[in-house]
């Protein structure tokens, strides 16, 4: 996999809004830690509203093109999640083709990390720029690290195994509800012999387990090794019924592969950033995710 060029602080970054509509005062915290690092440039259609889109497709495409295409931008940060990226394929393809940059985000922007993947190169599952304000400082350090040097990310350790087992593969995943939605898509991830990451938000545990069974039928029981972060508020209005984690436990222990829960990672209060595309060696019997390769060149 290509990795993208290192930043250096004082770089210049673009914020891009490829999915769903910005609140200015969610926005407001993220901006500013990342502009303590780096030069920003924001696009003026960036908090454009068109329903439960930040603007029309066409806006949102142009203006993730003309990141990703500008040589002055080093980096591209997504403004937010939310929804609407699914609806720039393949028009995204175009972006990632002989310019190489990071890209950084999460949830909705799991359609963009699969163009990106899928084009040979890495990039961030990381917080977006209204989540990055409501985490501790330290994702936010950790964030500029894997941006600015070569090294792996730290490795977690202390996870909760559903099944033991070693392997390594290439992260691949993000949000499980746009990882199922890609399935029989040229931007569906390649599933053998990687390794899974997923997480979810206000998704009932049904729906949870449509997904999965989907995953599964579809042959992503290939993978190397599957590991869970958050499901953050999965669960029925009334409480009733079998919680997420149950419904993950039973459809993940048929796929016969090291299976890790509770990573730090989604939409709750720790969401660590990883570089996917790169290598990670999973040793669920040890709770231990390694993450071999940096998200970003020498």
């Amino acid at each position: 996999m290509i990795r993208p060029p290192r930043l250096h602080p004082g770089d210049t970054v673009a914020l891009v809004a490829p999915a769903g509509p910005l609140q200015r005062e969610e926005f407001a915290e993220g901006l500013a830690r990342i502009g303590k690092r780096y030069r920003l440039k924001v696009d003026e259609g960036l908090f454009a509203r068109e329903g439960y889109l930040a603007g029309d497709d066409a806006r949102r495409i142009d203006e993730f093109l003309r990141a990703m295409r500008d040589p002055e931008i080093k980096a591209v940060f997504c403004a937010r999640g939310g929804y609407g990226a699914m609806r720039l394929l393949p028009d995204l393809d175009a972006a990632f083709g002989a310019g190489r940059k990071p890209v950084v985000g999460f949830s909705d922007i799991t359609v963009v990390h699969a163009v990106a993947f899928k084009a040979g190169g890495t990039s961030l599952h990381a917080p977006t720029v209204n989540h990055l304000g409501k985490l501790p400082t330290m994702m936010a350090e950790e964030l500029f690290a894997l941006l600015e040097s070569p090294a792996p990310p730290g490795p977690w350790t202390g996870l909760q195994k559903l099944s033991t087992g070693c392997a390594t593969g290439l992260a691949i995943g993000g949000n499980l509800e746009l990882v199922s939605r890609l399935l029989g898509t040229p931007w569906s991830w390649p599933f053998e012999d990687n390794v899974l990451f997923l997480e979810d938000i206000g998704e009932r545990p049904y729906r949870i387990d449509r997904s999965l069974t989907q995953l599964e039928l579809a042959g992503a029981n290939q993978v190397a090794a599957v590991v869970v972060g958050e499901l953050t508020r999965c669960l029925e209005p009334d409480g009733s019924g079998p919680r997420a984690e149950e419904v993950v436990a039973e459809r993940l222990r048929r796929w016969n592969v090291p299976v890790l829960v509770g990573a730090p990672f989604g939409h709750g209060q720790i969401n660590r950033p990883f570089p996917l595309g790169g290598r990670v060696a999973v040793d669920a019997g040890g709770g231990t995710v390694t993450f071999l390769d940096g998200a970003v060149a020498e």
